[in-house]
């Protein structure tokens, strides 16, 4: 076989090779997850999602109570968040971002939130609750770029307000407020003090009292029902021990709060 016979086999061998080898990148690439958009790229995953961020009290983030709603949709990438293109990259890469994300905790209860993440992925349905402190370097919030350049929550939602008397409990109709709403301790109008408010618990049951504020303390319940139920009781009215100090007055708060 003269050289130039050799030189054409060898070329057409290499051909057949260069073809049989993309045949089986092309067979393989689905199973393996992948696309063939170059080197290194990633299948965008179908998704449609929503995440909702509430905190009954923003603590360090100076918030009284707070709700951030976010959607993100992905092939073809779009929503409410920073860089939807950019999530949509970090879910593919990391499912669990929105499946089951870590939480991350500075050490405040106070900053504590509480994320509830819906929709699908990947054609299945996705249900998950947590908290965490609102925080980048919670993998949640910094892969999907849920906070602002000074990381506060983007998508603040504008907060709906009620308010109750001094002395006085009162009842809101299931639907009136939401997790993570305002509710306002009215006080005398000659008062200049810190409002004394508390967000709306996310959880059944009682939120936190607050008797830091000078006008007096409130408690705030959540009913299965979705009713919120708030009392104010005046600062003039608690008891004191024998050093002065104020205490939580007996039967507080009231019974219809603690059924």
């Amino acid at each position: 076989m003269g050289h130039h016979a050799k030189t054409e086999m060898w070329r057409g061998l290499r051909r057949r090779w260069i073809v049989l080898s993309a045949l089986v990148l092309v067979a393989v690439a689905p199973v393996l997850g992948f696309e063939l958009r170059g080197l290194g790229s990633v299948t965008p995953v179908p998704a449609n999602l929503t995440v909702l961020a509430v905190a009954e009290n923003g603590g360090a983030l100076g918030l009284k109570g707070g709700r951030a709603l976010f959607h993100l949709r992905c092939d073809p990438a779009g929503g409410n968040v920073a860089q939807p293109a950019k999530a949509c990259a970090a879910i593919a890469a990391q499912p669990s971002l929105v499946t089951n994300p870590k939480p991350f905790y500075n050490g405040f209860g106070e900053d504590v939130w509480y994320f509830k993440i819906s929709g699908r992925l990947n054609g299945k349905p996705i249900h998950f609750s947590g908290e965490s402190t609102w925080t980048t370097q919670m993998a949640l919030i910094a892969k999907l770029g849920l906070a602002g350049p000074h990381g506060q929550p983007l998508r603040l939602e504008r907060l709906r307000h009620r308010f109750v008397g001094l002395n006085q409990t009162r009842t809101f109709a299931p639907g009136v407020l939401r997790p993570g709403d305002l509710v306002t301790c009215r006080v005398d109008h000659s008062y200049r003090g810190p409002a004394l408010a508390m967000g709306v618990p996310v959880k059944r049951g009682l939120g936190p009292y607050e008797d830091s504020s000078t006008p007096g303390l409130m408690a705030i319940k959540l009913r299965a029902d979705g009713a919120v139920l708030a009392s104010c009781l005046a600062r003039d009215r608690l008891p004191l021990d024998k050093r002065g100090r104020t205490t939580l007055p007996p039967g507080w708060p009231p019974k219809s709060l603690r059924s």
